[in-house]
């Protein structure tokens, strides 16, 4: 669920990355790359794990922490003590939704295999193509789809060149990865708008190729609004007067854009970078991790998580007894992360005063784990209410000893920091 979030997140932040920067030049070539890299970053980035690099330079980090909080906030999942099932209700209807739209992509293909079945194999000014009768222009990998009978000469030309752009360039290897990704992502209404962009942008492609063939601009307009209304076999092949219309020609209309323009295209490279790092802030061992606990079905549920210090790897404090903000490696509870998880889960109790003053918020306590695993001087740094404040120092007091912090092969003073988040149903 979480790694699905984060793509989604991604596509957005992606997509209006796409949209305020490429969407308006004529580079068709590049703005395929980028589609196709931009969705796909989206499905690795937040399986990769690099938040070892991540912890280890302090203004990447700090870069990265501020990206997230403005782009990629932190997503919360809640526990399982609500009184109405929303997530079981929730994953039903995405699997209901994803299983529809698997069977609607599967049933295309078989009605374009059924054509293909039917059809009668054509030869024409030495282009091979498929004899259809009722359907307009389209194209599916190697196969083209086309009536002669419906086109004159030249727009049967027309037809060819631009079906043969989609098939010499694997323009359905496109439509087929957009196609599965919007099938698990589709309650994310921009991965339909970034598929829209890519089917937009394949059919620039292969209108420019029309174009650069010598065809009459405005004759090939007219050609395209008479097939405005006909049928489309399928959204998974290339139909020949795929809508909207409007911005095709208005695209074919424009100038084409400087070839120095081409430059910005290099931003993509920071943007999948700090998108990178952002994911990392939240997995990993050492890194900020989040999970929730429930205490009673109707009282509180308990978020807890580690914040990355965002400091060189061996950077010490002016604490006169020489504490360490980070270290080579750093402290571990017993266990590790998931036993502190557990540990926290288990004890963190929600006061009842602030349930009836229906008070909730993030405590942010810090303390230090000792050479000896003690955990000493806890402190809050950022306060919510007394009640609260004192639950969570309660809770870090009684921690076991951990296992202690090492610089130089020897045991050390660190700072810790734990946000403990205090939410009511």
């Amino acid at each position: 669920m979480i790694y699905l979030l984060k793509v989604n997140i991604l596509l957005a932040v992606f997509y209006g990355f796409y949209r305020l920067l490429f969407v308006r030049d004529t580079f068709f070539g590049w703005r395929r790359a980028t589609l196709l890299l931009l969705m796909a970053a989206a499905i690795l980035l937040p399986a990769a794990d690099f938040s070892w690099w991540v912890a280890s330079h302090e203004q990447t980090a700090n870069l990265a922490e501020v990206y997230r909080e403005v782009l990629l906030p932190t997503v919360t999942v809640m526990g399982n003590g609500e009184r109405f099932p929303w997530l079981r209700l929730f994953t039903l209807l995405y699997l209901s939704g994803a299983a529809l739209l698997l069977m609607r992509m599967v049933w295309q293909l078989i009605e374009i295999l059924r054509i293909r079945m039917k059809s009668e194999r054509l030869s024409e000014e030495g282009s091979l193509f498929r004899l259809t009768d009722d359907t307009c222009p389209f194209s599916f990998f190697n196969w083209i789809f086309v009536n002669p009978s419906a086109q004159s000469d030249e727009q049967l030309s027309e037809v060819l060149i631009h079906e043969s752009a989609h098939v010499e360039q694997r323009h359905s290897l496109d439509i087929i990865f957009t196609e599965l990704l919007t099938i698990v992502c589709w309650p994310n209404p921009f991965m339909w708008l970034l598929r829209r962009e890519v089917r937009l942008n394949l059919e620039y492609l292969a209108d420019a190729r029309v174009m650069a063939a010598g065809s009459e601009r405005k004759a090939y307009q007219y050609h395209l609004l008479g097939l405005a209304y006909g049928k489309n076999v399928a959204t998974v092949c290339n139909n020949f007067n795929v809508l909207p219309l409007k911005l095709r020609i208005r695209m074919m209309n424009k100038q084409r854009t400087n070839k120095w323009l081409r430059a910005k295209y290099l931003l993509v490279a920071p943007i999948v970078l700090l998108s990178l790092v952002a994911c990392n802030l939240g997995s990993g061992p050492k890194d900020a991790v989040e999970a929730e606990a429930q205490e009673s079905p109707d009282t509180m549920s308990v978020v807890v998580g580690k914040g990355l210090p965002g400091v060189d790897s061996a950077q010490v404090s002016n604490d006169p007894e020489g504490t360490f903000d980070v270290v080579e490696k750093m402290p571990e509870f017993p266990g590790g992360m998931s036993e502190l998880m557990n540990y926290l889960m288990k004890n963190v109790k929600y006061p009842k005063e602030a349930i009836d003053k229906g008070i909730e918020g993030r405590v942010i306590i810090q303390f230090v784990v000792a050479k000896d695993g003690s955990v000493i001087n806890p402190r809050v740094v950022k306060s919510v209410s007394p009640e609260l404040d004192a639950e969570a120092l309660r809770v870090v007091k009684s921690m076991p000893n951990w296992k202690p912090g090492m610089q130089n092969d020897k045991p050390v003073n660190v700072k810790y920091t734990i946000p403990v988040s205090f939410r009511l149903q």
